[in-house]
């Protein structure tokens, strides 16, 4: 069976249509089309873009299946607002794509609660709003006539910042309790492990390294508490890569206990703004085979494995994925996929 790929895109000029027809069909399933529908329907980039919102476009197979909207409220509230998926995708995951996206896609906007409005015969979207943290708040009157109830989601604060030398004590206990977290299984010697913690956390080696010109290091705050760092080299060639100018993301590691929080997809966003800068051909990594959910992660946000790597960890061999995404970097955001929190 072939594996169905789900993309979300930023708007366009020209998926106006699309917006409209997939929200009129579902509005008009179930409700009526109300005034301020009309509006937003027909004219989105002035009723939401240029008031300070956003409209994600999902895709699947390469067609365009649904769709979804930040209108902005204030400076720290948009409204999750206008999800439509076209009927003969439903039940294939994009609600859920979508949701997920928005909520990335709000913290990037400086949002610290997402707000929406519904009905409560929308039994299956009202469990989809629940798994991913939405609770019910009073619903005041006057919004929309066909909502009967109101719901808001909290959003942590996510700070994503260059990292410079003052960081790299914070760097080196992320990397170790990271990687002690995620690879302990795979080693037969747990002094081989050890061994590579303190060789390659050692504080004074990562002040060395975020000090090269080709390396870039960000640190991610939760809350202002460092829980993630990546690493990118600016300029890094891999022999099975023809690109001439080849960026590598060298390391994503998030502290455990804030996985599944948009922490990795914070850190992939901005490696993804710094490429747009460099303007690499191609950005690559390589991951671990056994890291199967770091592997989905990736997938989904654009990289395709392109061959093998085996790095030796004191007596062991370890076989890794290269990977690798020649996404256009100079478009617009529509080149970030922000689909799931898969490797945070």
């Amino acid at each position: 069976m072939r594996k169905e790929k789900i993309k979300i895109l930023d708007y366009r000029s020209e998926h106006q249509p699309c917006f409209e027809q997939l929200n009129r069909r579902w509005i008009e399933k179930y409700f009526r089309l109300e005034p301020i529908d009309k509006f937003v329907l027909m004219e989105p980039e002035k009723a939401i873009l240029q008031r300070g919102g956003a409209i994600l476009m999902a895709s699947l197979n390469n067609e365009i299946a649904g769709t979804a909207a930040l209108k902005k409220v204030d400076d720290t509230t948009y409204e999750f607002t206008k999800m439509a998926v076209e009927e003969k995708f439903q039940r294939r995951g994009l609600g859920e794509a979508l949701s997920k996206a928005a909520i990335d896609k709000a913290r990037w906007m400086g949002a610290e609660k997402l707000l929406l409005y519904s009905h409560t015969s929308l039994k299956p979207a009202l469990l989809l709003y629940r798994k991913l943290g939405f609770k019910e708040v009073p619903l005041e009157a006057g919004v929309y006539s066909r909502s009967d109830i109101k719901m808001e989601l909290n959003l942590h604060k996510i700070t994503i910042l260059k990292a410079d030398a003052s960081h790299a004590a914070a760097i080196a206990f992320i990397g170790k309790k990271s990687f002690l977290d995620a690879f302990m299984p795979f080693f037969n010697r747990f002094e081989d492990l050890l061994e590579y913690l303190e060789h390659t956390y050692d504080i004074e080696k990562i002040a060395n390294s975020i000090a090269k010109s080709n390396n870039v290091f960000f640190v991610a705050l939760y809350n202002n508490r460092p829980v993630g760092f990546a690493k990118v080299k600016k300029q890094s060639l891999n022999k099975q890569i023809t690109d001439s100018r080849q960026m590598e993301l060298q390391k994503i590691y998030v502290l455990k206990e804030y996985h599944g929080k948009g922490i990795a997809q914070a850190l992939l966003h901005s490696i993804r703004q710094l490429a747009k800068t460099i303007q690499p051909d191609c950005i690559w990594l390589d991951v671990i085979l056994q890291n199967s959910r770091a592997i989905r992660f990736y997938e989904k946000n654009g990289f395709e494995k392109c061959g093998k790597h085996f790095f030796k960890i004191g007596t062991q061999t370890f076989t890794y994925d290269v990977m690798i995404s020649t996404t256009d970097l100079s478009t617009n955001e529509s080149s970030f996929q922000m689909i799931s929190y898969g490797n945070d």
